[in-house]
C-alpha cells in the first residue's frame, strides 16, 4: 500500500518541483546531515513566513525533473499539457545538477540566500554522541563531579581518564579529550558521555550552496558578511581619492574633494579680504575634509594636504516532499 501511495504522488511531485523551478531565480541548496523530521518541520514554518519553501525528496526524482527542464518540452512528453505553459527550457539551471547529491533539501525563494542562511543555520539541536558518528568539534569533559557512584570507578580507569573519590562520588581531576574533530565516535566513547548525561554535538541544517540565475555560489561565497565588502569598498574609494589628490589626478572620486579645497581657499580670500559673497553665508558647517588613503604614503597636495575624511553615508525520510 505504501509504495501504491508513493508510486501515486510522483507524478504531483514531478509537477510541482518542475512548476518551482520554472517559478524562482534562486535556489538554496541545505546539507540534512544527522537533522531530524522535527527540525525539518520547524524550519519549514519558519521559512514559510518568509516566502520560502522548503523541498526535500529522491534526488533521483529531482534530477529526473532538471532533465527535463534544461531542455525544451517534447509534445509527446507523459506531463506536456500539464507544464507547456511554463515556458521554454530553461538551460541555466543545468549548473544545479552537481549539486544534486547526498542527503540535500532545496529552497525555492526570491529572498537573498545572505538574509535566509542565518535564519536557516540557527536551529540546532543537541545530540548524543552515536556509535559511528564523525565528531564535528573537540570534545573535552572538564573536571568537576560526575555525579556516579564509587561502584563505576573501574570504568574510568578502563579508559585512563584521571580520577579520585570525593564526598562519595567520582570526580574527575584533570581535562580528559574524549573525541578530536574528524574522529569516528566509538562504543567507549559514546558509552561515557551517556554516562554522563552529555550532548555533545549541535545538528542542524547547513548551507551548502545556493543557485542563482544559472550560477552557482559555493559554501564560502555564501559565508561573505555584505557589510564587509561594503566596508571594504569604501575604503578603497577613499585610497584611490587619497591618491589621486596628492598627484593631481581629477576623477570622480577625487573631483568632490577638489571642489571643495577649491571652495575652502576662495572662502579664505574672501574673509581676508572682506568680500563675503553668498556662499560663505550660506556654509554653516565646514566642507568634508580630503580623505587619506589606508597604508598609503601620499604627497602632500601643494595648497593643503589631505585631512581624515568622515566616512560617506539521496532519499530522506523527512515526512512529506513539501510538508
Amino acid at each position: 500500500m505504501g509504495k501504491k501511495e508513493t508510486k501515486d504522488k510522483k507524478p504531483a511531485q514531478f509537477k510541482k518541483i518542475y512548476e518551482l523551478l520554472s517559478k524562482y531565480t534562486q535556489v538554496i541548496i541545505v546539507g540534512l546531515a544527522n537533522v531530524g523530521s522535527k527540525q525539518v518541520q520547524d524550519i519549514r514554518r519558519i521559512l514559510a513566513k518568509r516566502n520560502a519553501l522548503l523541498v526535500i525528496g529522491k534526488n533521483t526524482l529531482f534530477k529526473k525533473v532538471l532533465a527535463t527542464r534544461v531542455q525544451e518540452l517534447p509534445k509527446e512528453h507523459e506531463y506536456y499539457d500539464d507544464l507547456a505553459k511554463f515556458g521554454s527550457a530553461i538551460k541555466e539551471l543545468d549548473a544545479l545538477k552537481n549539486s544534486v547529491a547526498g542527503k540535500v533539501g532545496f529552497i525555492f525563494t526570491d529572498t537573498p540566500v545572505f538574509d535566509l542562511k542565518p535564519i536557516i543555520e540557527e536551529n540546532k539541536v543537541e545530540t548524543p554522541a552515536r556509535v559511528g558518528a564523525v565528531a564535528p568539534i573537540d570534545v573535552v569533559i572538564p573536571p568537576g563531579p560526575t555525579g556516579m557512584d564509587p561502584a563505576s570507578i573501574q570504568f574510568f580507569h578502563a579508559l585512563q581518564i584521571p580520577t579520585k573519590i570525593e564526598k562519595g562520588q567520582i570526580q574527575i581531576t584533570k581535562d580528559f579529550v574524549v573525541l578530536k574533530t574528524g574522529q569516528k565516535v566509538g562504543q567507549s566513547q559514546a558509552v561515557l558521555l551517556q554516562k554522563l548525561g552529555k550532548k555533545p554535538f549541535l545538528y542542524g541544517m547547513e548551507v551548502l550552496a545556493c543557485y542563482d540565475n544559472g550560477s552557482i555560489l559555493n559554501k564560502q561565497q555564501v559565508s561573505v558578511n555584505l557589510n564587509d565588502i561594503v566596508a571594504k569598498f569604501q575604503q578603497n574609494v577613499r585610497n584611490v581619492s587619497a591618491i589621486s589628490l596628492a598627484n593631481g589626478w581629477v576623477n570622480e572620486s577625487s573631483a568632490p574633494y577638489l571642489l571643495a579645497n577649491a571652495f575652502k581657499d576662495l572662502a579664505a580670500i574672501g574673509l581676508q579680504s572682506g568680500f563675503i559673497f553668498d556662499q560663505i553665508k550660506q556654509s554653516s558647517a565646514p566642507t568634508t575634509s580630503a580623505p587619506v588613503a589606508a597604508k598609503v604614503e601620499a604627497k602632500p597636495v601643494a595648497q593643503q594636504a589631505p585631512a581624515k575624511v568622515e566616512e560617506p553615508e539521496e532519499d530522506v525520510d523527512m515526512g512529506g516532499l513539501f510538508d
